[in-house]
């Protein structure tokens, strides 16, 4: 009996085998095979995703890449193969970033879809090369602590920066400064490993790696990682503040959102988690004392590739799986929809979840809010002018000044030790207005630190919550208290 299965499943996979069509070239097919939303957002795809390995980087190597695939007729790619080696470690990229798009329109034949054989060419930008030496980039600096090609007679420092095969950071920099022949220890930036404020999906705690100024303010590129390791973002900081560029990733590793800076805010892309592109829009960089300027979506597609929103104008279905307001442990179907115009929300827009346990509809002019109303299922309707409000000091910023400096004393250890600066402290602004969960951020001496939390508890009740389509939220806040003689 165990013979005769082998032989049946041997026939089986013979017919099968022989069944497999044979793939067409483009030029033998009435409509080609081609990646949703059009070979330029394509290219824009692979080229946001790739990680030059560090050793090719540090080589300055660059070069094209030609990898073949068939499109099958469900559109997913097999046999990928590289047809030109560049170099094992650029290869194994290549395959690896081409493998992540997903959204491929299946050639079609006399009215039916067929496989179809491609070769997509994967750019591999030249570079600067740079010393990597023992898994870390060397750099040397003169007299004046400015940057140098190389080694020369002019180097005076030279810092050591620990990067792994990706270019992420696994290591403290330290800086030497040379002293007759010798090289002496200068200086060195810890590696930082911390709890990230933002936690991941289902509540799960990510960290932020990377290096923090004498401030214990982030600097420079800094990752978040999940628990596993894997990267969630990249995002560069200056002087503890996001500077416009980052990366947002898929738990599959490939890129869901790319932010770039612009003179007067970001632009901002994102992707399906297929690969296909889905949005590019505008953000504006917020002014002081002047109310949040509206995004600006120039286009979006829906998850099949189509086009709803192009030059800013079209109507917009988005679609997203979060967790049901009736039931915390099931998850729904978020469909909100509205018209653009001229890249602004415009007239009426909706959400709604699939089960029926949250609504809110809109109005827009030009992208503001004029009102609005929600309702979770078995509550009251909610009304609303603004779509979200900060959580603020009763009284405002004046106020919070006053109280600052009507409560906070200077620890007399503290002033004996000469120790000055600003304490971070973050805190959850509670529904009713109360304070929950204090943390020092950034310490500056125990007894400072011990003193900010004292004061920022001593504003428990005082503070007006934050509302999310008005209803009350509870909303991370971040606070930094001077101490200065």
């Amino acid at each position: 009996m165990k013979r005769l299965f082998l032989l049946c499943s041997f026939i089986f996979l013979c017919f099968h085998s022989s069944a497999q069509q044979t793939p067409y070239q483009a030029f033998e097919v009435d409509s080609a095979a081609e990646p949703h939303g059009g070979t330029p957002f394509l290219n824009t795809f692979l080229q946001t995703n790739l990680r030059k390995p560090i050793a090719a980087e540090a080589k300055g190597i660059g070069g094209r890449i030609v990898v073949s695939a068939i499109v099958e007729v469900d559109g997913h790619v097999s046999d990928v193969k590289v047809m030109n080696s560049l170099r094992p470690d650029l290869d194994r990229e290549a395959v690896r970033v081409f493998t992540l798009f997903k959204a491929w329109k299946p050639a079609y034949k006399a009215g039916k879809t067929v496989r179809q054989q491609i070769m997509i060419p994967i750019m591999f930008k030249s570079n600067v090369p740079f010393p990597y030496n023992n898994g870390a980039r060397v750099s040397y600096f003169d007299a004046d602590q400015k940057s140098l090609a190389d080694s020369s007679d002019k180097v005076r420092y030279k810092q050591i920066s620990p990067l792994d095969t990706n270019g992420f950071p696994n290591g403290d920099i330290v800086v030497y400064k040379l002293k007759g022949s010798d090289w002496k220890e200068h200086y060195r930036l810890p590696l930082v490993r911390k709890k990230s404020l933002y936690p991941g999906p289902s509540s799960k705690q990510n960290y932020q790696v990377g290096y923090q100024n004498s401030d214990k303010a982030w600097d420079g590129n800094v990752l978040i990682l999940n628990e596993s390791g894997s990267p969630v973002s990249r995002l560069f900081y200056k002087n503890g503040i996001p500077a416009g560029w980052g990366l947002t990733y898929y738990p599959n590793g490939s890129v869901a959102k790319k932010t770039d800076e612009l003179e007067d805010g970001v632009s901002v892309t994102s992707w399906y988690t297929n690969g296909q592109i889905k949005q590019v829009k505008k953000e504006i960089k917020p002014q002081p004392l002047k109310a949040k300027t509206p995004e600006i979506v120039t286009a979006y597609w829906d998850s099949t590739g189509q086009q709803l929103v192009s030059d800013g104008n079209g109507r917009a279905i988005y679609q997203e799986f979060v967790e049901s307001r009736a039931d915390s442990a099931r998850q729904t179907t978020f469909i909100e929809q509205g018209l653009y115009e001229n890249g602004l929300k415009q007239g009426t827009w909706t959400g709604r979840y699939a089960d029926g346990s949250y609504f809110y509809e809109e109005q827009y002019d030009k992208g503001i809010c004029q009102q609005g109303k929600a309702q979770v299922a078995g509550s009251d309707t909610l009304r609303y002018t603004e779509v979200e409000q900060q959580a603020g000091f009763s009284g405002g910023l004046p106020a919070l000044g006053q109280f600052l400096s009507q409560n906070l004393s200077y620890p007399i250890g503290a002033q004996r030790a000469g120790a000055q600066g600003r304490v971070f402290v973050s805190f959850t602004v509670c529904t009713d207005g109360t304070l929950c969960d204090y943390e020092v951020l950034k310490s500056v001496h125990p007894e400072l630190d011990k003193e900010a939390v004292r004061v920022v508890q001593k504003m428990s009740g005082r503070w007006t919550p934050g509302t999310n389509r008005g209803q009350k939220v509870r909303v991370k806040y971040n606070l930094p208290i001077n101490f200065t003689f």
